[in-house]
């Protein structure tokens, strides 16, 4: 159970824009000192993957959107990287202040890019978690799973089983359960725990990328980029291997700094919370 304190930092509501209703957490803390960050969830998870970071850094100002078709967000349509970043800027531009941080996880720290070139005078820096960085000449399309997911769980306990199977990185017990709380969802009390995305949704999103209408290119995205970038990889990670670190980097500008969570998988920040908010705070200080 968290404590009152923190609870009461949370503010939750709808904001509407681009023709959808958007669902937001914004995490308010009483003791502000640096920059707000804009938190956007990768596409396996919801705006909650942000909930045990904020409380812990505590300082931060983080608003965190379910973006378009997941968690209790719409679905207006539309899979385009540019959608994605107009979502996040119409939010910013109604709740946050002229100068903040976007910070992306997994598939979106190319709209984490996109967000700082359309709003570059906005965007003081960017943060890079985990970004799924490929090696090597893609597939021409999405290989299909040999073993289809399950779409629902009837305990939390199964969910939290699925995770460890699926998701590399060491995870404590208290970790997962954590994470595992904070991204699925159910209908109802005694309702069976789902995943934050209906699989169709998933689905389209990936055929989407894949296309070659796809505006997801992260290398071109990084050209682009001139604020300050810090970039977290998780040392066991198969979406950013070593081998795809350096040829990355260099797509910048400015090199980025780089911090390696050497246990952790696709989610440092669940996994190894502690290097994430230390590293957060020193990037954060000299950033105006």
């Amino acid at each position: 159970m968290k404590p009152e304190m923190e609870i009461n930092l949370w503010r939750t509501d709808f904001h509407t824009s681009n023709g959808f209703k958007q669902f937001y957490r914004d995490w308010q803390p009483r003791d502000e000192r640096y920059l707000p960050v804009l938190a956007l969830h990768g596409s396996l998870t919801q705006s909650g993957m942000w909930n045990a970071l904020a409380e812990a850094v505590g300082s931060i100002r983080m608003l965190c959107p379910d973006q378009r078709g997941f968690g209790r967000s719409n679905d207006p349509g539309g899979d385009s990287c540019g959608e994605f970043a107009s979502d996040a800027l119409a939010l910013a531009q109604n709740l946050l202040p002229e100068r903040y941080v976007v910070m992306g996880h997994s598939f979106a720290c190319s709209i984490t890019l996109e967000v700082a070139r359309m709003a570059a005078e906005h965007v003081a820096a960017v943060v890079l978690v985990d970004p799924v960085v490929p090696v090597g000449t893609p597939p021409a399309a999405p290989t299909a799973p040999s073993i289809p997911l399950p779409e629902t769980f009837a305990r939390l306990e199964a969910a939290e089983r699925h995770f460890r199977d699926t998701e590399e990185g060491t995870w404590t017990d208290d970790a997962l359960r954590r994470f595992v709380q904070d991204i699925m969802m159910r209908d109802s009390e005694s309702g069976p725990w789902r995943f934050p995305y209906a699989p169709m949704r998933l689905r389209r999103l990936r055929a989407f990328t894949a296309s070659p209408a796809s505006d997801f290119n992260l290398f071109a995205k990084a050209t682009a980029v001139r604020c300050p970038a810090l970039v977290f990889r998780g040392g066991m990670s198969k979406r950013f291997p070593l081998a795809a670190e350096q040829p990355f980097l260099e797509a910048f500008a400015s090199k980025p700094r780089v911090v390696l969570c050497p246990n952790s998988g696709h989610v440092p920040t669940a996994t190894e919370p502690n290097i994430v908010v230390e590293a957060l705070k020193r990037f954060l200080v000299g950033v105006r």
